[in-house]
């Protein structure tokens, strides 16, 4: 970030145009209508992973004419803070392309992956904006940070503290993010990789609760990462940007979070990859960030694997492997629960596409987040099986497998199976999965066997 960059995105949030937060919204959604329209940006149902470098383009172009119109909305003022075209390109070319998470022996580098990269992709795991309850926490965390496989490890969050229910701004508060800190390194050390990056406490909401978390002896390390939020869309707040400030006082990994949302303000898909676009933007800028955690969610079945989610992902994947060098992780977020077939269905579809567009793995996000305790291990070993089968493989190819997968779940997404609790599925003494949980994912690997993924 350049020289006192923060300083002058405060004065700008204090100076900028003054706008109501439903006039943002508006003038934002009528103008990601007219940027899709005027460059002939289209969804096709029948081509989940286009081979189309143009398109990938003008959806780049598009999404960096409406950053530098619109800006980022800072709620704690009501004003835009606004960038020129060319210091939004100035601060793009200083991206370095590559970071390294972790240390010693458990360090990895996750780099900027291109179109079809044959470099393999950085596999992030854990409960992905699913609760866990106090008792199952430490168990989910051991059973994802145990996968050979599994290069960094999300901490997630626990709701309650001692029972207490955590609210933002309390010591619970406090609390509950350094416990769930230390429950995360206890975890990678239990699993022999103290090394390992670990990628956010996501139970607090506020600064002081992240900030409370940092601790190198028992918590979070300077190797380690906190996510800083934008609230869709394009919009920031004093907190977000506090955390920006804490974390490089300290030296730490930043993470930009985004969640896009699919019938939202972007509306369908081609003005959602527009809009996502957009928000990488705004945390290269606003947030200088180590790389990016793009959590795509659809409005309704609060998913990113049905048709239009895959869609978006393929092409924003694209616009940002061809057009930047911003380093970037997919989080895959599906409906289903553990114990299903169809979670392994829609982790496949999702790895197969981002892997090949250019993303590093983060996921999986399992039922929609509603149910708590409902994410193990072995749908993280099996999405790094999956990106790596996929490495090699061309869009055209990514189109056709997707095409193959789809019909195992897409009729579940409207009225998913959200599967069984992580003791339902794992023997809890040795977090181990239980032979049926095995079983699916044998039989769900022999079945991508068939279609012709060449997994291990």
């Amino acid at each position: 970030m350049r020289s006192n960059w923060l300083s002058e995105i405060v004065k700008r949030s204090q100076s900028g145009p003054y706008m109501k937060e439903s006039d943002f919204d508006l003038k934002m959604t009528r103008r990601i209508k007219e940027l899709v329209r005027e460059k002939g940006i289209k969804y096709d149902a029948s081509n989940l992973c286009p081979a189309d470098d143009d398109m990938a383009d003008r959806i780049w172009e598009a999404g960096l004419q409406l950053f530098v119109e619109m800006g980022a909305y800072c709620q704690s003022t009501e004003r835009c803070i606004r960038f020129t075209r060319d210091e939004v390109l100035e601060i793009l070319g200083q991206e370095p392309g590559a970071v390294t998470l972790g240390t010693g022996k458990d360090a990895v580098i996750m780099r900027h992956r291109g179109v079809e990269d044959p470099q393999r992709a950085i596999m992030h795991s854990g409960p992905t904006g699913l609760p866990s309850s106090e008792k199952y926490h430490p168990l989910i965390l051991l059973s994802c940070a145990q996968e050979p496989l599994v290069d960094c490890l999300g901490a997630g969050s626990v709701s309650t503290y001692f029972g207490e229910k955590i609210l933002p701004g309390t010591p619970l508060e406090i609390l509950g993010a350094r416990r769930d800190a230390s429950v995360a390194r206890e975890a990678v050390r239990m699993a022999g990789r103290p090394g390992m990056h670990i990628n956010d406490v996501a139970v607090p909401l506020t600064c002081a609760g992240k900030m409370a978390a940092c601790d190198p002896q028992a918590g979070l390390r300077p190797s380690d990462a906190f996510l800083v939020s934008q609230m869709v869309e394009l919009k920031t707040d004093f907190d977000q940007l506090s955390r920006v400030a804490y974390l490089d006082n300290i030296g730490m990994v930043k993470v930009d979070l985004m969640t896009p949302l699919i019938g939202g303000v972007g509306g369908a898909a081609p003005g959602t990859a527009v809009v996502s676009v957009a928000d990488h933007l705004l945390g290269v800028v606003l947030y200088d960030a180590d790389y990016h955690m793009f959590s795509l969610t659809h409005l309704h079945y609060v998913n990113n694997t049905d048709p239009l989610g895959l869609w978006v992902e393929s092409m924003v994947g694209q616009a940002l492997a061809r057009n930047s060098k911003i380093v970037t992780l997919n989080d895959i977020y599906v409906v289903s629960g553990p114990g299903t077939k169809e979670l392994f269905y829609e982790c496949a579809a999702g790895a197969v596409v981002t892997t090949v567009c250019g993303f590093n793995m983060q996921g999986a996000g399992t039922t929609g987040g509603f149910f708590p305790d409902r994410v193990t291990g072995l749908e993280a070993r099996f999405i790094a099986e999956v990106s790596a089968a996929s490495l090699g493989l061309t869009r055209q190819d990514a189109a056709q497998l997707v095409q193959e997968i789809l019909p195992h779940y897409q009729a579940t997404i409207t009225s998913p199976n959200r599967g069984r609790p992580f003791n339902e599925v794992y023997d809890v003494e040795t977090v181990q999965p239980m032979a049926e949980w095995l079983d699916m994912y044998y039989a769900v690997k022999e079945d991508l066997r068939r279609i012709g993924l060449k997994l291990a």
